[in-house]
């Protein structure tokens, strides 16, 4: 017994398969600006930043460490 052909409706699949695609990345856009405007968008201390000069915090983070003139080996033994 032979069952028989079913036409499949693929530009329909298609379209559908296109448009839910499209929901979802549209949801996980708006997710994401979401979450970015939560947490990333501004401080969440108002006077975080004053009174910080660029330069001087970008000098400080390049900086090397301070030298350590004692090895914390030689601490322990004395």
């Amino acid at each position: 017994m032979q069952l028989p052909r079913l036409k499949r409706n693929t530009d329909g699949a298609r379209k559908t398969l296109r448009r839910e695609i499209t929901i979802a990345l549209a949801i996980k856009l708006l997710v994401l600006y979401g979450l970015w405007y939560a947490f990333f968008s501004h401080p969440s201390i108002h006077g975080m930043t004053e009174g910080m000069d660029p330069d001087r915090v970008a000098a400080a983070l390049i900086a090397p460490p301070p030298a350590n003139t004692t090895e914390p080996h030689e601490e322990k033994h004395k």
